[in-house]
């Protein structure tokens, strides 16, 4: 059974209940200038939330769970620490200390994390219910949680051990008593958050046709295939479990309900590393890498735009010694927020004060020696620079150049640093013609923990030993990464409307994050409260009234549209729209003029439209003698992103476009909905191209190949053999 813990124990047991946190709000200085919070400030402790693949906002998103520690390794130089941060504050409402994998319930504001003794022993499963401040501690004991299933009755759990003593690879434990449930697998388990499926990682990285991810059903039978070793890639479920996701390429998903081999489609032209959901819904991905862009994808249009060009986190190694572990220490890990209206996410650079420039031109002896770069503002007068994997001294600066240059300080940098002669190493010292136009230029002089910390730090505990090779590098005190929140985009607006009974105000389309609602009397400020779902106030008199949602986070929309109001009258405040209420409605044209529905679909060509209440057309379709000839999706400003052609009343093409009409995908398919060719295009040109056969990969040309792609060489074609997939010969293919 749940075992209740009072308040005052809790407080001995899961630490100090807050602390004090600032929240500080900046312009992001890079080209999107994106407004930005820094809810976490001190590069000494690594604070991080969570993994791309999970959850750390809360579903009302005005909180964000993070685990702090000291190092690298988390039993070592002080934590874990569960903490819980409040978004509009940046306060620490509440810290758990030895605890680890804090999980967001997917429904509820329900925190779940394990916890280890203070006298050590197995780690417990603890349940913090937010809103009634109720500390559990759930049966059974686990070393790493997963998620809740999607009706919040079970949180998944590896490495568990049951009251009875004996252990499995994984379980679900249930949540309102009881003992753990064994499963067949462990692992990474992630729950479809909406519907009745479960996804768990193994390893499994050189066989083409052998899983990497394995879904099955709640209870762990009908285990299949997630996918395979030779479509390997992030992956991870949309908010709204419909679709089960695939990064390193623009955006793809499967169906949730459709093991491999089944259709894998592009949803988005955004490109990403790693991809996670983007709001509680299906409508928005996020995607994110190391170093680089943050990308918010609107499924809608298939379009989305770039939130932060740079995250700028990583770490520098040396060419004897990985100081940054692996990419788990400095991935931004970003998630957006329940409404898609914000990101979460950590770097290991000041994104505040550190500064930022690239390089501007290729340094020659017509354009003169030292690092050209657009700006070299915000820099010190004398200092070092990271140019990706090198740490690069200088000894002075111009407006637009670094000069006197020391390359590969600490050992780092590209290899052939190593292998070059002196006479070639002066030079590239002087006129640095290996390092290209567009690259970044970070300091690392702000990639560093300040000293006044690292005198009251001991040594990181993997650095300690007495036959470490060298301990004056810098290399040592590079910064953790701190937690950091990107605004997307505003809130959905709400709609006003008249009844019979007064006036409506029917909340935006998405408003998981609405704290309440501003209402407005002829652009002024009604009473200074904020009013709630459920909530009814009486409107003085006559004006023109308008709403805006407010967020937790203290994030505001654009007010709703005007109504106007004769007389005073009362204002009711819905939590959820109506039925009788939709955003969208449709419009037939023929010739361009408007037309009834049944006049439109007899006639020899027509136009249907889907029209937003605030974004006008998102949807156009054309019809020729009633059945459907193509389909295009709009963005924002009415670019055609999604582009669908039919053929005989059926799916027969479907194509992305850039915002600036460039072509990025394209998808074949077949008479019974298969996909038959998905080909990807770059500069116009043929990048990648996939052939299918009922969902199963038989063939594929690559101009690249690598890391995350099924060709281990650069380029080729490669065909399906047997259980084999084989390189061959143009001819061959």
């Amino acid at each position: 059974m749940v075992r209740s813990v009072s308040l005052m124990l809790a407080l001995l047991v899961v630490g100090a209940t807050s602390a004090r946190g600032e929240r500080e709000e900046f312009t992001l200085p890079q080209e999107t200038a994106t407004r930005m919070w820094r809810l976490t400030n001190d590069p000494s402790w690594r604070d991080w939330a969570n993994y791309h693949i999970r959850n750390c906002w809360s579903p009302d998103g005005r909180y964000v769970c993070t685990v702090r520690y000291r190092a690298y390794d988390l039993d070592a130089d002080g934590g874990p620490f569960v903490r819980v941060i409040e978004v509009a504050t940046g306060e620490v409402v509440r810290s758990f200390d030895i605890a680890n994998t804090p999980r967001w319930a997917h429904n509820h504001n329900w925190l779940f994390f394990v916890q280890q003794p203070e006298d050590g022993g197995l780690w417990n499963v603890m349940w913090w219910d937010v809103e009634r401040d109720r500390v559990a501690q759930l049966e059974g004991h686990a070393g790493y949680l997963g998620c809740t299933d999607y009706r919040d009755e079970y949180i998944y759990a590896s490495r568990v051990t049951f009251p009875d003593g004996g252990s499995a690879a994984g379980a679900r434990i249930p949540i309102h008593g009881g003992a753990p449930d064994p499963l067949p697998l462990g692992g990474q388990l992630e729950a479809n958050p909406r519907h009745p499926k479960v996804y768990t990682r193994i390893s499994n990285y050189f066989e083409p046709f052998k899983p990497t991810r394995l879904f099955f059903d709640p209870d762990g039978g009908n285990i299949g295939v997630a996918s395979t070793c030779l479509q390997q890639c992030h992956q991870s479920w949309s908010g709204g479990g419909e679709w089960y996701l695939f990064g390193n390429q623009p955006m793809k998903g499967r169906r949730w309900d459709e093991p491999f081999p089944s259709n894998q489609h592009y949803l988005s032209v955004m490109s990403c590393g790693d991809i996670c959901r983007g709001a509680r819904t299906d409508r928005y991905l996020v995607g994110s890498g190391a170093t680089g862009q943050i990308v918010s994808a609107d499924l809608r249009s298939g379009g989305g735009h770039v939130v932060v060009p740079e995250a700028l986190s990583y770490i520098h190694d040396s060419s004897t010694y990985k100081y940054s572990g692996d990419s788990a220490y400095y991935d931004n890990d970003a998630k957006g927020s329940p409404d898609g209206t914000k990101i979460c996410f950590v770097s290991c650079y000041d994104l505040k004060d550190g500064p930022i420039t690239h390089i501007s031109e290729q340094s020659s002896q017509e354009t003169g020696p030292g690092l050209h770069v657009a700006s070299t503002e915000g820099f010190p007068e004398q200092g070092r620079l990271s140019v990706r994997s090198e740490v690069i001294g200088y000894e002075h600066k111009t407006e637009t150049t670094f000069e006197g240059l020391t390359r590969g300080m600490y050992d780092t940098g590209p290899a052939y640093l190593r292998e070059w002669d002196a006479e070639r190493l002066a030079q590239v010292s002087e006129y640095p013609d290996d390092l290209r136009p567009g690259w970044t230029v970070t300091s690392f002089d702000a990639r560093l923990i300040p000293e006044s910390q690292i005198e009251q730090m001991e040594l990181p505990a993997r650095f300690a030993r007495e036959d470490w090779p060298d301990r004056d590098t810098p290399l040592m005190w590079q910064r953790r990464t701190d937690v950091y929140v990107a605004v997307a985009r505003r809130p959905d607006r709400p709609w006003l409307r008249g009844t019979a009974e007064g006036v409506e105000l029917i909340p935006g389309e998405l408003h998981f994050e609405t704290k309440g609602y501003r209402i407005l009397r002829d652009g002024e400020p009604l009473g200074g409260e904020l009013v709630a779902a459920g909530q009814s106030i009486e409107l003085p008199g006559a004006g023109e009234y308008q709403a805006v949602a407010v967020e937790h986070s203290g994030l505001e929309s654009e007010p709703s549209r005007v109504l106007r109001v004769a007389n005073a009258t009362g204002l009711s405040v819905l939590a959820e729209p109506p039925d009788d209420f939709s955003w969208t409605r449709e419009r037939w044209l023929i010739e361009g003029e408007p037309a009834e529905a049944e006049a439109a679909k007899a006639a020899p060509r027509a136009v249907r439209e889907i029209l937003h209440r605030y974004d006008d057309v998102i949807h156009r379709e054309w019809y020729e003698n009633g059945a459907p000839v193509r389909r295009h999706d709009l963005d924002a400003e009415g670019n055609a992103i999604r582009r669908l052609h039919y053929e005989d009343g059926r799916l027969a093409r479907r194509e992305y476009y850039t915002a600036d009409g460039e072509l990025n995908t394209e998808e074949l398919f077949d008479a019974d909905g298969f996909i038959t060719e998905a080909v990807r295009y770059r500069y116009g040109e043929e990048y990648e191209h996939w052939w299918y056969v009922k969902g199963a990969p038989v063939k594929l040309w690559t101009e690249r190949g690598g890391h995350h792609t099924a060709s281990p060489e650069r380029g080729g074609t490669y065909v399906k053999q047997g259980i084999d997939w084989v390189k061959v010969a143009e001819n061959e293919a």
